[in-house]
């Protein structure tokens, strides 16, 4: 399941009577549409309605909001002048260690200049909770862990 977080973003245009409430909350490409229009949006919507047959075979995102009437399209993106939250999809993270029949050392995936890479710590075996809460070099994407090895998916944990 992908977690969603919200921006905020600062209408060009105030009007007294629009609230929190009403405030719209977009997808990514529709706020992405709405900043490369938003100087004459008037002409952009109509331009875009105008042709929505080409944009239709290059179908994308956007084209898939605008062609849902759920989404109520033409009141948000003239709602989205008084301002608007934009869902950003939340990169999940984890942590990973690796088993050992060394005793005294734990493996680790983390972060090192950059790159992603084995290492050790010292002393009794720690918990990866204790890695969860603090250190973010140890806090790894799916991507990254991949790069070195499918493998390390199994041993992740999520970081809450």
């Amino acid at each position: 399941m992908k977690k969603i977080t919200t921006d905020y973003v600062k209408g060009t245009k105030n009007y007294a009577q629009i609230t929190d409430d009403t405030t719209p909350t977009v997808p990514g490409c529709v706020a992405k549409w709405f900043e490369e229009n938003k100087t004459d949006l008037e002409y952009s919507i109509w331009e875009y309605i105008y042709d929505f047959g080409e944009n239709g075979e290059n179908s994308n995102d956007f084209f898939s909001f605008m062609n849902n009437t759920d989404n109520k399209p033409l009141e948000t993106l003239i709602m989205m002048q008084y301002g608007y939250y934009v869902e950003k999809e939340v990169k999940q993270l984890y942590v990973v260690e690796i088993p050992s029949d060394r005793g005294q050392y734990v493996f680790f995936l983390t972060k090192l200049n950059g790159k992603v890479a084995i290492t050790r710590s010292l002393g009794y075996p720690v918990s990866t909770s204790r890695h969860k809460e603090g250190n973010s070099d140890y806090h790894l994407t799916e991507a990254e862990i991949r790069s070195v090895w499918d493998g390390y998916m199994e041993l992740a944990e999520e970081v809450e």
